[in-house]
């Protein structure tokens, strides 16, 4: 659990040092012909010169978006915590997303490597440093991830399979939004992102969700983006619904707690308990997660 809280404070990291990102600057070239140039996350453009056909993924939100266009056959490495989807098992794995081994990457001889975020600034660095050809990806919100998603179509020469797979999302995450924007009533949420009561504030992926799925987070006033609540502080807060975001196994550990069956949440039974997976990563499947936590703020709305 805690390399899980580990990994969400890196995404946060991430978020925080990347600058205002609006959409991407159009590719020089364009899907199907090379060299192309797109400009990542980053601000500067990468020329990338032939159609990619080995790509080392640093992040699962990078593996779960290529396998969504249809680019599994052509990621060649990927790190640990990149578990989605099962194909993904087969492929070789460089260790950990913030520390990989970089002989197994160089062995690799991947022509495109996908890093996510100046937190992994070190990473980006070392492998242009050993020639090779690199983009960074950032998403803190819904836009931004399909942002991202093109980008990396782009730079893969899947820009047709971007566009489709964008259109999909987009028009799910409209529906949420026209149904969730003139509710008088937001439930207050608590996230639980580890079985010690460490929660998310401003600023982080569940943040925007929360917000979008028509709840107001709890935390949101805090001025860091991940805290760890003592239970007299959430008992004061006494949110309306909790959103527990580690696995399911765990969950006896919170209940074990003085004072947890006390909560309004708890005794109301509006505990939500998405795949930790759907909510934590800006990739295909958060919609998913999106919905799921839409229908548990307002299952009114969602008949």
């Amino acid at each position: 659990m805690r390399k899980f809280l580990s990994y969400l404070m890196l995404l946060s990291m991430m978020a925080f040092l990347l600058p205002g990102c609006g959409f991407l600057r159009d590719v020089v070239g364009g899907s199907g012909r090379w060299p192309v140039t797109v400009t990542d996350r980053t601000g500067e453009p990468v020329a990338i010169r032939t159609r990619p056909e080995r790509i080392l993924s640093m992040a699962p939100s990078s593996t779960e978006i290529l396998f969504a266009l249809g680019l599994g056959r052509r990621v060649v490495g990927r790190t640990d915590w990149c578990d989605f989807p099962a194909e993904a098992a087969a492929i070789a794995s460089v260790g950990s997303e913030w520390r990989p081994n970089w002989e197994l990457v160089a062995g690799l001889r991947p022509d495109l490597v996908l890093a996510v975020g100046t937190a992994q600034s070190a990473i980006v660095v070392e492998a242009r440093r050993l020639g090779l050809t690199t983009v960074v990806t950032q998403s803190a919100t819904l836009e931004q991830v399909f942002e991202d998603i093109m980008l990396i179509g782009r730079a893969t020469g899947a820009e047709p399979a971007a566009e489709q797979l964008v259109a999909a999302l987009r028009g799910r995450y409209q529906t949420i939004r026209e149904r969730t924007r003139g509710v008088r009533e937001r439930p207050s949420v608590f996230w639980v992102i580890d079985a010690t009561l460490w929660t998310v504030g401003p600023g982080t992926f569940m943040d925007h969700l929360t917000t979008v799925a028509g709840g107001v987070n709890v935390a949101a006033g805090a001025g860091q983006a991940y805290l760890q609540y003592s239970m007299e502080a959430l008992l004061a807060a006494d949110p309306d619904v909790i959103i527990v975001a580690i696995p399911r196994e765990e969950y006896p550990r919170l209940q074990a707690l003085p004072g947890w069956n006390q909560l309004s949440a708890v005794r109301n039974q509006r505990v939500l308990f998405p795949l930790p997976a759907l909510v934590s990563r800006p990739g295909p499947r958060v919609l998913d997660g999106l919905e799921l936590m839409a229908r548990g703020l307002h299952p009114g709305l969602f008949r």
